[in-house]
């Protein structure tokens, strides 16, 4: 089986998780807006899982005609036994309304300053990366991941990593 065999439902229409599907799939996924159920800004893995999970799920409820429901959701994750510090990681979820499996993307220390001021103001950390970076919708675009690495990681490289762990069971035969 071949990545390319499959509709896909993504629930969002963020263009950065577009161009990962694109990137990983080599299908432009059938994007529609749905909640994640979550915070705007997860800040736990649990969390994020659950909102990539429910973003997968309305996928697929909504756009029926599709094979896998995708959910991408970006979120923070505190890492207290070795490093003591906040990571932000990325998830996806692909569903076929039988089974459900999780790839997750590139997990990244984020700077002590960003989750204090995601915590005292109860902001997303895309606000404080358009602020950091001097543009808006930084999300849409290399996100976090660009700013930090100057661009040589962007969001959409990490989401790919995700997209591909998730929907890899669906097209490997050695998952059946």
């Amino acid at each position: 089986m071949m990545y390319s065999q499959f509709r896909y439902a993504l629930g969002t229409m963020n263009k950065a998780k577009r161009a990962a599907v694109f990137q990983a799939t080599g299908v432009e996924p059938e994007c529609c807006q749905v909640p994640s159920g979550v915070a705007d800004q997860p800040m736990s893995e649990e969390e994020t899982i659950r909102g990539a999970i429910n973003r997968a799920k309305a996928a697929l409820d909504q756009l029926p005609h599709c094979q896998i429901g995708l959910g991408l959701e970006g979120g923070l994750a505190f890492e207290e036994t070795f490093t003591g510090q906040w990571y932000l990681i990325s998830i996806c979820a692909a569903w076929d309304g039988e089974r459900l499996f999780l790839g997750k993307g590139l997990g990244f220390p984020v700077p002590q300053q960003a989750v204090q001021r995601i915590v005292q103001e109860g902001i997303a950390l895309g606000s404080v990366i358009d602020e950091w970076s001097g543009t808006t919708g930084s999300n849409q675009q290399g996100g976090a991941y660009g700013l930090l690495t100057q661009d040589r990681v962007r969001r959409a490289d990490v989401f790919c990593q995700a997209v591909l762990a998730a929907t890899t069971p669906f097209v490997s035969n050695l998952y059946k």
